[in-house]
């Protein structure tokens, strides 16, 4: 241990002593200053020392003053250079107090609030001497301004240090550029002190003096690298949080001051970076939100690592029930919270080498079944949960009411309590049976081996309409045996667990197909269009709108969509569209059925003098489609089945293309031009369709024929095809060794959509 009382002489030349004390290669001088909180203190230095090469630095800590018994601590240590101050001179001119007595190469301002974590500094180093014109790097967080903290979840110590591991693998795609790095954790090259000087001291006690450092280092000509590949605890503000109003208002103080010194704001200093990559620019504006997004979603995929190796330990201690539980968590948090894939082979090896077990090991009630039809296709349904709105369940009612040929029977594996009357009674009036084994109190083994037994004894098909997080059918089929499966991918553009356990998968459209091929590994797949029924003949189209209070002269532009399908995100900013379209057309009345007409939408009808509404949620449709003149796909995330529906109705559909395809909503690719590349060219077309009855007319008899004849009385010929490609007996597909494919910027992008939506805070009923 030094122990050294500063002298104010030795600040007369800070310039000559820096120059002096630089010699040395490969040190790092690291700075903390010290106020009290002992125990802080105390992790912080022991953390150092724990995750810190012992000959790659030395220590200088700068106490100011402390009462608490930090002083004496600090002296009775062997390895610190400790400069004991006689009153509290601030953070600036106590770190230029250690910069005077540092040796090393680089020097790191450290806050004392801090516990550093494996690689921490090898990391920084790397950054920081990666090239020539590099000042200074810094570190990620859980707490921080400036864009630096990252999503992360611990509650001990031990949690975050496994967190940081995963964290803390160099890696220079994880470098970004940044105009700001916040003083917390700041590595700077000892040469650039030499060049720029010390800090400013006019900020004591603190705030904004590290804004006036890093502009003066990119004056210098250095840039700052903020690393996503070095991550560290940060308890946050321990000297000042207990001081708000004071902190508050030396925030205040000192804003003002670096404004009169470069007259200018730090916000307006230090500009953010937009996106370089011109994709995902249009989902994301700004580089440190993406790369935000992309480490929370990584993040996300680490989780779920975990997750598996939870379940491989079940399995392996003959848990199974364990296994399959920590498997639907696992899928549930990946299909929300996108991981940067789409499936998982680990996860359906798990879940095959479960199914294995299951005849042996689980011990299962009988239920009734009823005989086979014999003169019809048997077919089984296999739904997770159904709902009274639209989506997947009016599928399988339609898919049962089309299917005349064959007797259709459902069974739930999940929840049976969302499910509609007209769900049950499709069934039985086909010939079929209904049953919910969520109601039967069997866990997620049992209602498989009951699920197993049943198609075996009744079903020539089964046809999984599975939730993306359901284990219990892929446990069920996940061994070869009586009848084909189909996976019917309905949730094509998410995380979804199971496919492995089919003989087919029925793609819904050509974008999920692509997907499934390039990233889930399916290498048999059948497009089957969704089954549409004739829609109910329309009423007047003057008294519809007249129903509506909606002038008759009024071209009406009918949108349909979940609220979140809307979340705006970048260009695709769906209430910047509708204002748009309201601007440029003053004869258009724009209705939205989906979100309340509260918030945003509430402001939004103001702005518009009430020609942009939002209706809320509708479950009949006839008297807005009766008062369509056009329909307009939502943004960002297209409604497939609404813009069907209103095609079919003989509205015109019309909508902005999105560069992530899963999320558009081509009505008629190849027959009838719906979505556009640009919004130059959508305007185009919506121009026409304004202006031009004839050929509105003509564009909506036109696509409605295209979706008649391929959803609708053509459908059941698809449904046939899809049979035929169906083999004689049940034999699960190969579960591909290969891991998970690389995720790309729009893998990121989707994540943020999914975060800025809300779905990433969400799960499953």
């Amino acid at each position: 241990m030094c122990c050294y009382l500063e002298d104010k002489e030795q600040a007369e030349d800070t310039a000559k002593i820096v120059e002096d004390k630089t010699s040395a290669q490969a040190l790092t001088s690291i700075i903390i200053l010290t106020y009290n909180k002992l125990d802080y203190n105390k992790l912080c230095i022991e953390s150092i020392r724990k995750y810190t090469e012992p000959d790659s630095y030395e220590l200088i800590v700068v106490d100011n003053n402390s009462n608490d018994g930090t002083t004496e601590w600090l002296q009775s240590q062997q390895d610190i250079h400790v400069i004991a101050n006689t009153e509290n001179v601030g953070f600036p001119a106590g770190c230029n107090q250690g910069i005077r007595l540092a040796k090393g190469d680089s020097i790191l301002l450290l806050n004392n609030d801090t516990v550093v974590t494996t690689r921490w500094l090898v990391n920084l180093r790397k950054a920081l001497f990666s090239a020539n014109d590099i000042g200074a790097t810094g570190a990620v967080t859980n707490s921080c301004s400036n864009f630096q903290s990252i999503f992360c979840e611990y509650a001990s110590l031990d949690e975050m240090i496994r967190f940081a591991s995963h964290v803390n693998r160099h890696n220079p795609e994880r470098w970004e550029n940044r105009t700001r790095l916040v003083g917390y954790c700041l590595l700077i090259k000892t040469e650039v002190v030499n060049k720029i000087g010390l800090l400013e001291e006019i900020f004591s006690p603190g705030n904004y003096e590290d804004d006036d450092y890093c502009l003066r280092i990119r004056n210098a000509g250095y840039r700052l690298l903020l690393c996503r590949d070095v991550f560290i605890h940060h308890f946050g503000s321990i000297s000042f949080g207990e001081q708000a109003a004071h902190f508050n208002n030396l925030l205040e103080v000192n804003r003002q001051r670096f404004t009169d010194k470069w007259g200018m704001n730090p916000h307006l200093a230090a500009p953010y970076e937009l996106t370089q990559d011109a994709e995902v620019a249009k989902w994301i504006a700004y580089q440190h939100e993406f790369g935000f997004c992309r480490q929370f979603m990584e993040t996300m995929g680490w989780k779920f690592s975990l997750l598996m190796d939870q379940a491989e330990f079940a399995l392996l201690s003959g848990d199974l029930e364990k296994a399959a539980l920590l498997i639907k968590q696992a899928a549930d948090s990946a299909h929300h919270s996108h991981p940067g894939f789409f499936c998982s082979s680990r996860l359906e090896q798990i879940l095959r080498k479960i199914a294995e077990k299951i005849d042996g090991r689980v011990i299962v009630p009988q239920i009734a079944v009823p005989p086979q039809n014999a003169e019809k296709r048997n077919v089984l349904h296999v739904i997770s949960q159904g709902y009274h709105s639209g989506g997947h369940t009016r599928l399988v009612e339609r898919w049962i009411a089309m299917d005349t040929a064959s007797a259709h029977s459902v069974i739930i594996t999940l929840n049976s309590s969302t499910n509609p009357p007209w769900l049950r009674e499709a069934a039985i009036q086909s010939g079929g049976w209904y049953n919910t084994l969520d109601t039967m109190s069997l866990s997620l083994c049992q209602r498989a081996k009951v699920l197993r037994d049943a198609a075996a004894a009744w079903a020539d098909v089964v046809v999984l309409h599975i939730h993306p997080h359901d284990p219990v059918a892929p446990l069920a089929f996940g061994v070869a045996g009586a009848s084909p499966v189909i996976f019917l991918n309905h949730a094509d553009h998410a995380f979804t667990i199971g496919m492995s356990a089919a003989d087919l998968i029925a793609d819904l459209r050509e974008a999920g197909q692509k997907l499934g091929r390039e990233r889930r590994n399916v290498t048999q797949s059948c497009l089957l269009p969704i089954p549409l029924n004739l829609p109910p003949e329309l009423q007047d189209k003057k008294l519809a709108k007249q129903a509506l209070g909606i002038p008759e002269e009024a071209i009406v532009i009918l949108s349909i969509a979940s609220p979140y399908k809307l979340a705006p995100c970048g260009e695709y900013n769906f209430h910047n569209l509708l204002q748009e379209i309201a601007g440029r057309f003053d004869n258009v009345e724009i209705i939205v059925v989906g979100p309340a007409d509260a918030g945003e939408w509430s402001q939004l009808k103001s702005a518009s003098n009430g020609r942009i509404k939002a209706v809320g949620l509708q479950y009949d449709l006839r008297a807005f489609h009766s008062a369509a003149d056009i329909g307009l796909v939502s943004l960002p995330m297209g409604s497939m089945t609404a813009a069907l529906e209103a095609g079919v109705a003989g509205i015109p559909v019309i909508g902005v293309k999105v560069n992530i395809e899963t999320l558009g909503a081509d009505v008629a690719p190849g027959a009838v031009e719906s979505i556009f590349a640009t919004k130059e060219e959508f305007f185009t077309m919506l121009d026409r369709l304004v202006k031009d009855d004839a050929f509105r007319s003509r564009q909506g008899s036109e696509l409605k024929a295209a979706i008649r004849h391929n959803h609708c009385l053509g459908w059941p010929e698809h449904l046939q095809a899809l049979y035929s490609q169906l083999p004689d007996k049940h034999h699960p597909a190969e579960i591909a060794e290969a891991g998970e494919k690389e995720a790309t910027g729009r893998d990121t992008c989707w994540f943020y959509f999914q975060h800025r939506s809300g779905l990433s805070y969400s799960s499953f009923g």
